[in-house]
């Protein structure tokens, strides 16, 4: 396989996994990743927004979008940093909190079927490769 068609099969395994997540906590209106977003800020409560960016490196304009939703839907909440007014802090709401055992039990439950065929060891390679590839700068 070439370098293409591996870094597009990568592409390729992220959408997949993406949309089939996406269909399945449709339910609790977090399609479109929100569910991606809202168990970060669940994983990390007091984060900012710049941070959350940082953590799954989408661009400020999807995320302003993203946590509008998330506020809309009752499932996030900012708050004011008391160390730096301009910035604000996000935190999961109760509603979110009674989801996340379902929500990050979708996520677990994917994740699981798909690498249930690889050995511990496979997987700590795998992890060194896509690591490997995330660290390399197209500058280079």
């Amino acid at each position: 396989m070439d370098n293409t068609s591996l870094f597009r099969l990568i592409g390729t395994i992220s959408r997949q996994a993406t949309r089939e997540v996406n269909q399945q906590v449709k339910k609790y209106n977090l399609d479109n990743n929100l569910f991606l977003y809202l168990l970060r800020i669940i994983e990390n409560p007091g984060l900012t927004q710049f941070e959350l960016i940082q953590l799954v490196q989408v661009d400020k304009t999807t995320m302003s979008r993203s946590l509008k939703k998330l506020i809309d839907r009752d499932y996030i909440q900012k708050k004011v940093n008391p160390e730096n007014k301009n910035f604000k802090k996000l935190f999961p709401t109760d509603k979110a909190l009674t989801l996340q055992k379902n929500i990050a039990g979708i996520e677990k439950n994917y994740i699981d079927e798909k690498l249930k065929g690889l050995t511990n060891s496979q997987k700590t390679a795998l992890s060194q490769i896509l690591l490997n590839i995330e660290g390399s700068s197209f500058a280079e």
